[in-house]
């Protein structure tokens, strides 16, 4: 079972580097926003994985609250930056 964890790790390990890749390399104010909130998703996801392997739940509350404030953050920011770029 530690296998899959180790696995998991890895893989949300290379996708976050893609994202800040992304996030540093991006060319549009959207293109940023939206590696933002994939890096807080998988943030959020690695703690779940983290979580699984220690067989402790007592933070999935936070968790939920963190992903639902950063998802709010995300739409907010995204409307108010399409009222201000034109479209490409």
């Amino acid at each position: 079972m530690s296998l899959v964890f180790a696995v998991t790790f890895v893989l949300l390990s290379v996708a976050g580097l893609l994202v800040v890749v992304r996030l540093l390399l991006g060319t549009t104010t959207l293109d940023r926003i939206v590696a933002v909130d994939v890096l807080v998703t998988l943030v959020v996801a690695g703690t779940c994985v983290g979580m699984g392997l220690q067989q402790d739940g007592s933070n999935i509350a936070l968790l939920a609250a963190f992903a639902l404030l950063a998802f709010i953050g995300s739409i907010s920011t995204a409307k108010l930056i399409e009222k201000k770029e034109p479209y490409r």
